[in-house]
């Protein structure tokens, strides 16, 4: 049975962080990244949304004890002592409290500014669908792909880069003042094509959904910047085919969009439609180098075979281990409680149930053991939910 607790959202938390960490690492040195490709980060990538998406416990799951001075910190995090109204609460519970308190206040933001800038979109765009230029490229583009022509073409004032925004009637949004050569446009609207073929606006959509479910975490701001990048190395991928003409075409396109980009980055354009977009090229991106390193390097075979199978073994072991194994609180008795002297009674002992219907037991305000059975204690000690709420006594 799958249990969820404070535990094992510590355990989802601390083991995404480190999977993150080593792909922010992995990202920050080009040869390695170069070496890894980006499929294998899109995996790991994918690892560490599933991490986040099920912080539960199985029941295969060995619980290891944290050291006396963290369970002590736990202890007291677990502990119910808050007194609201009628009920007695820990700070566990007014976390998870604020945790959904937040998750619905972001999930309104979000749809409330989607809705805004798709008016915005509306009211202040061009309709430039039906101009015979982008027509007829977008035509072949669609023809050659198999896919029918649903774009919509606008052109935006305050625009300094080209962009696709929208799920299921996508726009491919152009600056107003765009000037490109023919071979340049087509490179830039088969590019936002690709985003929609491949449905990466819904995968940004997916990963920004657990962004906001995890609000309170900061790796989240990483993990959402490492997948636009990731997305626009596939795309780079798919358009290039990796021929060495088209290679170098499309590497020419890219430096000139940013060199457009820059000549008009002091236009402000909205902040969520470029966060939340799939984009060609921006004026403030990092990550625009590796893109090309990604293009245009090529390593020897065994340096990327070998590179990747480290990486798959490391972050395969961090992930399935933080499975198998739990970070729990736990004192032992030796050190803590003198049997002798202390005797479990009603007054100086309680129990927390969790879902799995396992029994924390706390004398005197510290964590005991966890049993399965409340066999051997006496009558008349209170037992808690997870929430801090009186079940019954024993």
């Amino acid at each position: 049975m799958l249990s969820f607790s404070f535990s094992t959202v510590l355990m989802a938390l601390i083991t995404s962080s480190i999977l993150v960490g080593l792909i922010a690492i992995v990202f920050h040195n080009d040869n390695t990244l170069a070496c890894a490709g980006y499929k294998l980060l899109g995996v790991l990538v994918g690892l560490t949304v599933i991490r986040l998406i099920f912080p539960f416990e199985f029941p295969f799951t060995t619980n290891v004890p944290l050291s006396p001075m963290l369970s002590k910190i736990v202890t007291l995090f677990r502990k119910p002592q808050i007194q609201i109204l009628n009920t007695t609460v820990s700070f566990w519970n007014l976390f998870v409290i604020i945790w959904i308190i937040g998750t619905i206040f972001h999930s309104v933001r979000y749809i409330n500014k989607y809705c805004r800038v798709k008016d915005y979109i509306l009211k202040y765009g061009q309709d430039r669908t039906k101009d015979i230029k982008y027509k007829t490229i977008l035509d072949t583009i669609c023809m050659q792909h198999n896919k029918k022509n649903d774009f919509r073409v606008m052109e935006l004032p305050n625009m300094n880069i080209p962009m696709i925004y929208g799920l299921k009637h996508p726009y491919i949004i152009l600056p107003n003042n765009l000037s490109i050569s023919e071979d340049n446009l087509y490179y830039v609207l088969c590019h936002e094509a690709m985003h929609h073929f491949h449905h990466d606006f819904l995968i940004k959509s997916i990963i920004r959904l657990f962004s906001i479910v995890y609000w309170w975490n900061p790796a989240f701001i990483i993990l959402y910047k490492q997948t636009n990048t990731l997305l626009e190395m596939h795309v780079d991928e798919i358009i290039t085919h990796n021929e060495n003409d088209i290679t170098d075409k499309y590497a020419q396109c890219l430096i000139d969009m940013k060199r457009n980009s820059l000549n008009h980055s002091s236009q402000q354009m909205s902040d969520f439609l470029k966060k939340e977009s799939c984009y060609l090229v921006q004026s403030q991106d990092k990550d625009f180098k590796r893109r090309l390193i990604m293009l245009l390097q090529d390593f020897a075979m065994p340096k990327k075979i070998f590179t990747s199978i480290i990486l798959t073994v490391l972050m395969a072991g961090i992930y399935f281990a933080s499975y198998f194994f739990i970070l729990e609180a736990n004192y032992h008795r030796t050190q803590f409680v003198d049997e002798s002297v202390v005797v479990p009674n009603a007054d100086n002992t309680y129990f927390i149930q969790d879902d799995a219907f396992h029994y924390e037991v706390y004398i005197n305000g510290m964590y005991f053991e966890t049993v399965d059975s409340l066999e051997g204690y006496p009558n008349g000690i209170k037992i808690y939910n997870e929430k801090g709420e009186l079940i019954h006594e024993n």
